[in-house]
């Protein structure tokens, strides 16, 4: 009973901090032996009761990851690579002391390893052919499981005859060699979407009293929340209430003739939107926006960042005023 409590505990506090810690408990039932499935079952029913009050709550808010895009082909050809190279793997370290099953250790390596590394990715892109969810780091975890297969093949590389240990070295190194690229970009600035830092910099240096603020699209807002000091004293031209007034990471907006007006009166517009190249949100408050920057006002600047761009718009008048002064 006392390793039951202890694995209940584990999973409910795993699945409480990363709700997609619950695709472990799928792997689990894929691993373990018939004599353990009962207590199993009861375990993660427990387990999914407790956290079930959270997974609701998520549920309900989960328009805030509506960002997350469908898989790419891209990443569906990497993942293949990646598993396929798993597979072999796992056929290196399927016998010796790694394949052996012992009372002490009821299932074998192999058998824990191969489900830890395939089925939460692969559970992952599925549940996204409904609706989008997946994102690599969300099941970063299942790396572990490609961990214990690459250390089980060296640590029997010596046990292995001339060609298999050549073949098994091979097909270790092109595992690693496959994974170093995209652990170093991991670990880069680069590999964030959307640099929130840069964002607050150039918005807290541009941004002057009886400036106003506008995000394009409403989603963007979002990237507020990482220095809200910055964004503090700045007029948000078309916020009603805060994402934090509101219960959510966008905020609520105010009526389109609202907005309209407060733009038509603003001496400048900083818009803070989506990449160059990349469209904004095709609603009715959206198109808007862009109509009465089209028609009163012009740009002065754009500043690119990874992730954003800020684009400064002057009153159409001021612009023309200037235009004449310099001819």
């Amino acid at each position: 009973m006392a390793p039951w409590i202890v694995y209940g505990a584990v999973m409910l506090v795993a699945c409480i901090l990363h709700q997609f810690a619950a695709l472990a408990l799928v792997v689990h039932a894929f691993v373990l032996p018939d004599y353990a499935r009962h207590p199993w079952v009861y375990t993660a029913l427990l387990v999914a009761t407790g956290v079930a009050p959270l997974a609701a709550l998520g549920m309900a808010q989960s328009g805030q990851v509506a960002w997350i895009d469908s898989v790419t082909g891209s990443e569906y050809q990497r993942f293949a690579i990646l598993a396929s190279f798993a597979i072999v793997l796992s056929y290196f370290a399927s016998s010796g002391n790694t394949g052996k099953v012992s009372p002490e250790a009821p299932f074998s390596l192999r058998a824990i390893a191969l489900p830890l590394f395939i089925l939460p990715t692969a559970l992952l892109m599925l549940i996204s052919l409904y609706k989008p969810f997946y994102v690599e780091r969300y099941v970063l975890y299942s790396l572990v499981g490609l961990a214990l297969l690459l250390g089980a093949v060296l640590d029997r590389v010596p046990e292995l005859g001339r060609n298999l240990r050549v073949t098994a070295v091979i097909v270790v190194a092109l595992a690693i060699a496959l994974l170093i690229p995209e652990s170093l970009k991991l670990r880069a600035p680069e590999s964030r979407s959307d640099n929130v830092t840069d964002l607050a910099i150039i918005l807290s240096r541009e941004y002057a009293p009886g400036d106003g603020l506008l995000y394009l699209s409403t989603k963007r807002r979002a990237w507020s929340l990482a220095y809200p000091s910055v964004n503090r004293g700045m007029f948000d031209l078309a916020q009603a209430l805060t994402p934090a007034a509101s219960h959510d990471l966008y905020g609520t907006e105010l009526p389109s003739p609202q907005i309209r007006a407060r733009m038509r009166s603003s001496a400048r517009i900083l818009v803070v939107t989506e990449p160059e190249g990349i469209h904004v949100e095709n609603k009715e408050t959206e198109i808007m926006k862009e109509s009465v920057l089209a028609e009163y006002f012009t740009k002065d600047r754009t500043i690119q960042i990874d992730g954003a761009q800020v684009i400064i718009y002057e009153p159409r008048t001021t612009a023309t005023e200037a235009e004449l002064v310099v001819s």
